[in-house]
């Protein structure tokens, strides 16, 4: 990762000015200097022999225990002071303690997304001079959720608060806290239909909210006249002051025992101590070289209520992804050959693509609790300007959906990550993880309060195999490593709704010699809402065109789909106290149709629909990949599958090719092993009879590129791909032998 120097900014003292920070120091030269310590040394804030670490490792382990007891303490105190299931149930926030100049020197657990997005914000008030034209005194409140500025989308509000010690600013502490009510266009927090920079609802550019530790009142008053769920909103705001007071006490403490001196030289040496064990961490466990894959995001817009026209349409973005590891340890991610931005709100930033990167690298990598900005130095994105991940100007556009293109993208680096742990032996640390689709809701909740509804758990996402046994069952959402369903009893307290059930779907997961874990599918039944609407909700853009998450031979996971049951006779089945639907069932003939009603089976991006009490929300979540080839799957393994409800007959003879039987005497499943063994060599055979030279498969696929016979929207595809990259266009052609003036038949 590149420091960008400010060229011309002379580090040194104005008498005109009152600086604030270190050494005399304005904050923006400050800033400018440990940049250029950077670039002239490769080292954090030149730190080429770190030595006060070192010289008294005990002590330099209790200052580090403290901060981390600090951040868990604040972060626990926000979650005893918010009223939103999303922080006292799923635990949807983080805290961060910064250098002056906003860099990160350690983190809570929770969600590792913001360690440098946190930050950004805060070098961002000292590049436009918040130091003298706004002003950073002790007891100042700051927010953020602009993420032209920094940061991932408007949802996640940042609470800034500075720390000071005798009249110096010496660190920042920093809380994340994803809301579910920002003003955005209905449904809700992160609406689809929504193109346009004002649909997205209130945006705090920075701005200073409060003194002496307070909010102002004529913010607190802009909150309640300008949001549904203003109460929530802010215990959120108040837990986080809460939660920074109590870190920035800690600090206090921390100065006046350890000294002010060493807590400077100790913070800056955590950083560059944690870019030292990245570096060789990845030295370790990956293997020099370059690894290659490739990300579809499918966006169809055509169909959503949106007022600028240019927006109404279906398209899918490609985006290549190159991972190349270097023998000093470096990491580069190049996305040359991604396709254009376009107006949704789906398109990603710098700043939110480099939090992707964070919590993927932090909970494959440095995942040992400390975790911080020295965790990204040996990294680097490569953002081609004008695509989908780097729009040239973000400010006119929507930035609710970012998720959709970063899940995708690092859940794939992940597996090439995986592939090169593989290589060097690192079988048990392989991990893949995949996004989810679902549905939001707005309309009248059951206590007759118009508001976003949005349930938000993090549990209900399988993990992908390793290359040692299956993945986790509903364990693998990667953005927090505390995954979480929350009670089923507070969700229905704050929703208008009934949960009809949580079991795990056997269809879910990617087969292989390892499966992937099983994910939860979600089923609600409305009640008690009026005038209600939904929408679609997506962490991942994959629809139609499944992930490429398999590794060694695995399959990838099963796809994912939501549905909504209209009109149904529920209600008539509760009073007649018959069977409700509970689970999904077979893909060919699920549980759902016994129930009488409209059945609407949507892809992820749905545009807004009116639902009604009784209707029936289903949302089923795809697992990532399997590991190894499913034939050689561990008998003793599947017959605990078949045991458990995560595998059945068909799926042991079809993907497995094992034979089972349930014995009806014990009532359990017996797995034949010998016509196992005479299966799996037919299926064998069968696949070497089905293969394909792969010079006539290129033929036949150079045949249809050659006459147009793809898709329209995979060509415009590729096309816009050509449009933003020659690296890529060259690449393409010479690959499949085409003319330089081929352009798909597609003007």
């Amino acid at each position: 990762m590149t420091i960008q120097a400010t060229p011309g900014l002379d580090a040194t003292l104005s008498p005109a000015r009152d600086p604030i920070s270190e050494t005399g120091r304005t904050l923006a030269e400050l800033l400018a200097y440990r940049r250029c310590q950077y670039d002239a040394t490769g080292c954090y804030a030149g730190i080429t022999h770190p030595h006060v670490l070192n010289d008294d490792p005990v002590r330099a382990e209790l200052f580090h225990s403290r901060l981390l007891a600090a951040l868990i303490a604040g972060r626990e105190t926000t979650r005893m002071v918010s009223a939103s299931p999303f922080v006292r149930e799923v635990a949807e926030l983080a805290i961060g303690i910064y250098t002056p100049e906003g860099d990160n020197i350690a983190q809570s657990p929770g969600i590792q997304v913001h360690i440098r997005c946190m930050g950004e914000v805060i070098q961002w008030m000292i590049e436009h001079d918040y130091e003298h034209e706004v002003g950073i005194d002790p007891g100042d409140l700051f927010w953020c959720n602009d993420p032209t500025v920094a940061g991932m989308h408007p949802a996640d509000v940042y609470d800034i608060m500075p720390v000071f010690w005798q009249g110096e600013l010496v660190a920042w502490v920093c809380t994340v806290i994803m809301e579910m009510d920002i003003g955005a266009v209905s449904p809700g927090c992160m609406p689809i239909a929504n193109v346009e920079r004002a649909t997205d609802g209130m945006r705090f550019v920075a701005e200073k909210v409060g003194t002496n530790d307070e909010l102002r009142h004529d913010i607190e008053l802009k909150i309640k006249n300008s949001l549904d769920m203003a109460d929530i909103f802010l215990l959120d705001r108040k837990g986080a002051i809460a939660a920074n007071i109590r870190v920035r006490q800690e600090i206090c403490r921390i100065i006046d025992e350890f000294g002010l001196d060493f807590f400077k030289e100790a913070g800056r040496e955590l950083i560059e101590e944690e870019r030292r064990n990245q570096i060789a961490r990845i030295r370790q466990r990956t293997v020099p070289g370059r690894y290659r894959n490739v990300v579809p995001l499918e966006f169809y817009m055509a169909d959503q209520p949106v007022s600028w026209l240019p927006a109404r349409k279906d398209h899918i973005r490609l985006v290549p992804v190159e991972m190349r590891i270097e023998r000093d340890g470096a990491l580069v991610l190049d996305f040359e050959g991604a396709g254009e931005w376009g107006w949704h709100p789906f398109n990603a930033t710098p700043s939110g693509m480099w939090g992707g990167l964070a919590f993927s690298a932090v909970q494959t990598l440095a995942y040992d609790g400390r975790a911080n900005l020295g965790s990204l130095l040996p990294l680097d994105l490569r953002l081609p300007t004008g695509s989908v991940l780097n729009p040239e100007d973000v400010r006119p556009l929507a930035t609710a959906s970012i998720w959709a293109p970063v899940i995708d993208v690092f859940s794939l680096w992940c597996g090439m990550v995986a592939n090169s742990y593989y290589m060097r032996g690192f079988r048990e640390e392989m991990f893949t993880y995949r996004g989810g689709s679902g549905l939001q809701m707005a309309g009248y909740d059951q206590y007759g309060t118009r508001r976003p509804l949005l349930a938000a758990p993090t549990g209900n996402f399988g993990a992908g195999a390793t290359g040692v046994c299956d993945g986790l069952d509903a364990g693998g959402a990667l953005i927090t490593a505390e995954v979480d369903l929350g009670n089923t009893e507070i969700w229905e307290c704050f929703m208008p709704y009934l949960d009809l059930g949580r079991r795990f779907e056997p269809y879910s997961v990617g087969w292989g010699r390892f499966r992937s874990g099983a994910s939860i599918p979600t089923t609600a039944m409305l009640h008690r809402s009026t005038e209600t609407i939904a929408a679609g909700v997506v962490g991942g853009a994959a629809e139609y065109i499944l992930p490429n998450l398999g590794l060694g031979g695995g399959y990838p996971g099963g796809r994912r789909f939501n549905v909504v049951l209209r009109n149904t006779d529920i209600a008539e089945l509760i009073e007649r106290r018959a069977p409700l639907y509970h689970e999904l069932g077979h893909p060919a003939s699920p549980e759902f149709e016994r129930i009488d009603g409209e059945i609407l089976r949507l892809h992820h991006m749905p545009p807004p629909m009116e639902v009604n009490d009784h209707d029936i929300l289903i949302a089923s979540v795809g697992s990532p990949g399997g590991y190894g080839d499913p034939l050689e799957r561990d008998l003793e393994a599947l017959r605990i599958d078949l045991e458990e409800g995560l595998a059945d007959p068909e799926i042991a003879e079809n993907i497995y090719g094992a034979l089972a039987e349930l014995d009806p005497s014990r009532n359990e499943w017996e797995v034949d092993v010998e016509r196992t063994e005479d299966l799996r060599a037919a299926r064998r055979r069968e696949r070497l009879a089905r293969a394909v030279p792969v010079e006539d498969w290129w033929r036949r696929t150079r045949e249809r590129l050659v006459d147009g016979d793809i898709d329209a929207m995979l060509l415009e595809m590729y096309q816009s791909s050509m449009k933003m990259s020659e690296a890529f266009t060259s690449e393409f052609k010479q690959f499949w032998a085409l003319p330089d003036a081929w352009t798909g038949g597609v003007q």
